[in-house]
């Protein structure tokens, strides 16, 4: 499929949050590269009291270039994204959760980077800083650019949908959003994406991510998510050695660990702690993330 040329098409996937929606549509709209569409998702249901709030809501944005999509009905986040995806008429894709927002030079300074580059890059990604009310409380830390599919299944590199730019063609490539994941969608197509394209990584910090109201599933919840996860991403898993995959599967229970520590379920989180220790590359990735996110805190 042919899309236009240098238009960049962003998807806001919105859901029952409307009260932090304007301040990311204006922040894509006053972006100092003007060629965008802007396409705001409607992740609930299409007859309840939040859609009725987003759409007048959105009659109140002038700009012609921002369109709101409808769903035939509510199913997650994924599959809203993937809906705009489908509308998306722009040569380029970039992603914004209804409650962040982004530096005015975001886009054109990807669309500079893209314009540096070589075909084997599919994706621009930036640095981005996360914030609770007025203040800073981490930001996102460097990494080696390249095919980091396995460094981002090791939970070891700092890129969210909403810090990339991705081109449609690529995206159409690697594969979209799997729409069956209760968690861990953006991970699932970023690893994909890497597979077969390298990202570029722009040592900025352009994007700001809300903290507040983040979600914590409970350890049931999210050692079932793992498991689905697992699943999505076993073609990728596949091509490592045991040894590669059983770090990969160590590294994502050191967050169920923690959910039982949140939980005070000392038994559990040892459980999941222990097989940490049973490799020191593992027990050095560990202590690599949780240095470097006390790190991210005091920069």
């Amino acid at each position: 499929m042919t899309y236009e040329k240098g238009l960049v098409s962003v998807i806001i996937p919105t859901y029952k949050r409307t009260d932090k929606l304007l301040r990311a549509v204006k922040s894509v709209c006053e972006q100092s590269y003007k060629y965008l569409e802007v396409l705001v998702v409607n992740d609930n249901e299409n007859d309840d009291r939040y859609t009725k709030a987003l759409i007048s809501l959105m009659e109140t944005v002038t700009d012609s270039r921002v369109q709101l999509i409808f769903q035939e009905k509510h199913i997650n986040g994924a599959a809203a994204r993937n809906a705009g995806i489908k509308k998306a008429r722009g040569e380029y894709i970039a992603f914004l959760d209804d409650d962040d927002y982004w530096h005015i030079e975001k886009i054109r300074k990807q669309i500079e980077a893209f314009k540096t580059l070589d075909e084997s890059y599919g994706a621009v990604s930036t640095m981005f800083k996360s914030f609770l009310g007025d203040k800073i409380i981490s930001k996102s830390l460097p990494y080696k650019d390249g095919y980091i599919w396995e460094s981002i299944l090791l939970r070891r590199c700092d890129v969210t949908t909403c810090s990339i730019m991705i081109k449609h063609e690529a995206l159409d490539k690697s594969g979209y959003f799997d729409e069956s994941l209760a968690r861990h969608q953006e991970i699932q197509l970023l690893a994909y994406l890497s597979h077969e394209y390298k990202i570029y990584l722009l040592k900025e910090y352009l994007v700001y991510v809300d903290a507040w109201g983040e979600n914590n599933p409970s350890p049931e919840r999210l050692i079932k998510a793992k498991k689905d996860f697992y699943k999505s991403v076993e073609p990728l898993m596949n091509q490592l050695s045991d040894r590669r995959k059983i770090r990969i599967i160590i590294m994502h229970n050191f967050e169920v660990a923690f959910a039982f520590y949140k939980q005070k379920d000392m038994k559990q989180c040892v459980k999941y702690f222990l097989p940490i220790l049973s490799s020191p590359v593992t027990v050095y990735y560990a202590v690599e993330r949780v240095l470097l996110r006390l790190k991210s805190k005091r920069i």
